[in-house]
């Protein structure tokens, strides 16, 4: 991370969709509807950059041969037009129904620098890793000395640019510490972070570290945007970026213009358009709406979370589409 300028990386500022991952009835990934999706991201002239692989995508469920196929997919289908990054952790598939089993810390390392590598080979603009809450620490080591030599490795063994996550829900000892995250920074390549919380109390010191700086800060809470802005923060990575991106952009858009108010009104908009899938997967409802909209794009689950009755859907699309007029 340079301290020399204050400019981040561009394709790491703005609105970042966290790509819903089409997958067939089987649980098998869908391909085509993955390219189809990046072209209607591409279409709305408001997304800066995709996430393949991501929280929202359930990343967790994926194997390193599909994070490796979901990453050329998405790469060809993004030719240039927007940039791409590619969550790279190892593979943990039973995190969402188990967090106490772990995998084999060394082989989830092994993994990491295994998908970063690809990542490069491939041509993404970045590596996504997760907060290595997998990563269990060597006899006498803690956790924080763990985490620092995970990400070191990583960085040491690859040539692209790196960025941290941290997901809502982690375990407390595996946070982000303003201490770590001064020690991460020094390395040329951690180049961003995303981190998923409302919280001042953890966004805030964090952002203290990195003011000045080229490191990329980037809201993981869509309903904290605004605030994160005037902390620092260069861009968002929320599920809305997937759906209403142009709603997202304009806060970001009115703020950096100085019209503060224009700003607020565009922040307001966003948890009425969240509480259009209350009470309903959000990550299969969005799917959907997205395929009322045009995407050839299917609603399945690898969680196997239920649909939306299609009244509910069209009710939600059409009062989506109303707040969206006014962008």
């Amino acid at each position: 991370m340079s301290t020399e300028s204050s400019h981040p990386l561009p394709f790491l500022e703005g609105v970042i969709a966290p790509m819903l991952t089409p997958i067939h009835s089987d649980g098998s990934l869908d391909l085509p509807g993955a390219a189809s999706f990046v072209e209607w991201l591409v279409s709305r002239r408001c997304v800066r950059s995709v996430f393949a692989r991501s929280g929202m995508g359930k990343m967790f469920t994926f194997s390193v041969d599909e994070t490796k196929r979901f990453g050329e997919t998405v790469v060809k289908a993004a030719n240039g037009r927007i940039g791409v990054l590619i969550g790279s952790s190892g593979e943990w598939t039973t995190r969402d129904k188990d967090r106490s089993h772990k995998p084999d810390a060394e082989r989830y390392l092994s993994q990491a620098v295994e998908l970063s590598l690809h990542a490069q080979k491939i041509g993404t603009d970045a590596a996504v890793h997760v907060m290595p809450e997998a990563y269990v620490p060597q006899s006498g080591e803690s956790i924080e000395d763990a985490s620092y030599r995970y990400f070191h490795t990583i960085h040491e063994a690859t040539k692209i640019p790196i960025i941290i996550y941290q997901p809502g829900g982690i375990e407390a000892e595996y946070q982000m510490t303003p201490a770590l995250l001064r020690r991460l920074t020094v390395l040329p390549r951690i180049a961003g972070m995303k981190v998923s919380t409302a919280d001042d109390l953890v966004f805030e010191p964090l952002a203290q570290v990195v003011s000045g700086t080229s490191f990329a800060l980037i809201a993981g809470n869509e309903n904290y945007y605004l605030r994160a802005l005037n902390q620092g923060a260069v861009g968002v990575i929320g599920e809305g970026c997937n759906v209403y991106p142009e709603i997202l952009e304009s806060i970001r858009v009115h703020f950096r213009a100085g019209h503060l108010l224009d700003a607020e009104r565009a922040q307001a908009d966003v948890p009425k358009a969240l509480e259009l899938t209350h009470g309903y997967s959000g990550s299969v409802m969005w799917k959907q709406i997205l395929k009322e909209r045009g995407v050839r794009i299917e609603y399945y689950d690898r969680n196997n979370e239920s649909t939306a009755p299609n009244e509910a859907v069209l009710k939600a699309n059409t009062a989506l589409k109303s707040i969206l007029a006014k962008y």
